[in-house]
């Protein structure tokens, strides 16, 4: 009923407001004619220019005034700073006692909002008091501005009478938007390709051996092939030789990031920093001149590519993502893999889920051929359990390397790495 009462009264404000000054002025002249006097009339005429003011006012065409949004800049980091200004022009002096002026933002930019220097301002609301002036101005900063792609459009204005009788009130579209792309960090060092060699993994998962070219020799063993003895360097020294092939590597990478909403719950701030991780491991291999992808659980994929082009793809995709998938994170991942999606390449996987089914999962990928797997655990305390410790210590054991990242310092925790993973 009080909904109801609320909805009636908004939109029907003007109508009863403007019943309710006629009736105002009927009254007052009623009273000078019947009653007479000096004070009589002087409180009918003292009422009279504000009544008047009021009608005048219930058809003032608030729809024509002229808004504009002006952003500091549409591209930028998280973290960064970006301040919004929004100008209202009107093409006559007509005074207004007062003027409300909302920019309707999202709720995770409304809570970032920032403003200095004017009371009457409410984060990206403001009430202003323009009376004759023509141009109206006002600005509001965000800080720091959250990843994401967001969408401005309607700006509300509203005004009205000095008693409150009539409210004017309209909604501009003023669309823009902004692309806030996921904080990255620098890394310093971070080689894959020692902790695919290292005895975590097989290396001839992700090499191959080019036959053409022969970089020396080697004494022969059993069991080498017969075309690949060097007969000339056999015969000077008197003795079987086999020949050695230059070995290819394959360093090609694709980014997997969980993104399943039973991953996170409501711990936002940790698919943020995988999100961030994500970032500066796409900035890292492009920085070092290797090929990278983005393979999203749901979504358009990036085939993997080198150069600034291919990181900024990366990143606009990264910048939109959200934790909005469905089906658990090793349902999708196992079935990613199972139709062969990723065969031949080096899967970077980042996620929160550290358990016996994600243990099972990567063991199920680790057996498959052509397929290198690279866990990324995003840890939720600062301090491994003993039960974390066993499933990456079990997982190392399939030739998985598993990095924790505990901490909002990544080049930490990659150096440290292994140091996490024993018990």
């Amino acid at each position: 009923m009080k909904a109801f009462l609320h909805k009636f009264r908004e939109r029907y404000k003007t109508p009863i407001g403007f019943s309710g000054i006629i009736f105002l002025l009927l009254v007052t002249f009623s009273f000078a004619m019947f009653q007479g006097g000096f004070v009589s009339w002087f409180l009918f005429y003292s009422v009279l220019p504000l009544v008047l003011y009021s009608i005048t006012m219930a058809f003032y065409p608030i729809q024509r005034l002229k808004v504009e949004r002006y952003i500091s800049k549409n591209k930028l980091m998280a973290g960064e700073e970006i301040e919004v200004t929004i100008v209202i022009k009107r093409r006559s002096n007509f005074p207004l006692f007062y003027v409300v002026v909302e920019d309707v933002l999202p709720e995770v930019l409304l809570r970032e909002t920032r403003y200095e220097g004017n009371t009457h301002q409410i984060q990206s609301r403001i009430l202003l008091f323009p009376l004759f002036r023509k141009n109206l101005e006002y600005s509001y900063t965000i800080n720091p501005a959250p990843r994401g792609l967001f969408k401005f459009d309607q700006i509300q204005i509203s005004t009205g009478d000095i008693f409150g009788f009539v409210l004017k009130s309209t909604s501009v579209s003023v669309q823009d938007q902004i692309f806030v792309y996921p904080q990255y960090q620098d890394i310093e060092r971070w080689e894959a390709g020692k902790m695919l060699q290292s005895g975590m993994k097989k290396v001839g998962k992700r090499s191959f051996t080019d036959y053409t070219s022969t970089v020396s020799v080697r004494d022969y063993v059993a069991g080498d092939r017969m075309n690949w003895l060097h007969w000339k360097a056999s015969a000077r020294s008197n003795k079987l030789l086999t020949k050695v092939f230059e070995q290819q590597r394959n360093d090609d990478f694709v980014i997997v990031l969980d993104h399943c909403e039973k991953s996170y719950g409501t711990q936002d701030w940790l698919f943020e920093r995988g999100v961030s991780l994500a970032a500066s491991i796409v900035h890292y291999a492009i920085s070092k001149g290797g090929s990278i992808g983005y393979h999203p659980l749901s979504g358009k994929e990036i085939p993997m590519n080198i150069g600034v082009e291919q990181e900024w793809r990366i990143l606009h995709e990264l910048a939109k993502v959200k934790s909005d998938v469905k089906p658990p994170f090793e349902e999708r991942l196992k079935q990613e893999y199972m139709a062969g999606y990723m065969e031949g390449k080096t899967a970077l996987i980042i996620s929160p889920n550290l358990s016996e089914y994600t243990m099972k999962t990567l063991e199920l990928i680790a057996s498959r051929q052509q397929t290198n797997v690279i866990f990324f655990y995003l840890a939720l305390d600062s301090k491994l359990k003993s039960q974390e410790l066993t499933y990456i210590s079990r997982i190392r054991q399939f030739g998985v390397p598993v990095t924790p990242i505990i901490g909002s310092d990544f080049n930490e925790a990659l150096k440290a790495g292994g140091t996490y993973a024993s018990i």
